[in-house]
């Protein structure tokens, strides 16, 4: 927990949804263009000292077109296209982008120090950076 933030996203991000689980998305993530970015919606609760994690929404993006830059880089919000059912909320968050592309299956493990209440919710976001780099980012609502 050393690394997080604390992040405002100022305007949502919006996705198309999709069915794809996480580790669908990390292997797609390298060989697709700069830009592409996805989000999955989780929720999680504790059953016995067991976390329990469920999926409970996925989308994705395939970057920002040179007029959709534009618009964010002049402060503007865009607006959301009929097409874009899935979102990322503007909202305050505890943010921390990983130095590695973790698992599925260690999903558990590395959100463990973030939960503070017995059940809350979650955003990770995977996005391509540069074409060398994909980042992994964990995103929980402050309340």
């Amino acid at each position: 927990m050393q690394r997080s933030i604390k992040l405002t996203l100022g305007s949502p991000i919006y996705y198309r949804r999709t069915g794809l689980s996480l580790s669908e998305a990390v292997n797609k993530a390298d060989k697709m263009a700069i830009g592409y970015d996805a989000v999955f919606h989780y929720s999680y609760s504790f059953c016995n000292e067991r976390m329990v994690l469920s999926l409970l929404s996925s989308g994705e993006r395939e970057g920002y077109t040179e007029e959709e830059k534009r618009i964010i880089e002049s402060g503007r919000i865009l607006d959301r296209k009929e097409w874009e059912d899935e979102e990322l909320p503007a909202g305050k968050y505890l943010f921390e982008q990983l130095p590695f592309m973790p698992e599925e299956k260690d999903l558990q493990k590395i959100i463990l120090p973030y939960a503070v209440s017995s059940d809350d919710e979650f955003y990770v976001r995977i996005y391509k950076e540069n074409i060398l780099e994909c980042v992994f980012q964990l995103l929980f609502p402050s309340h």
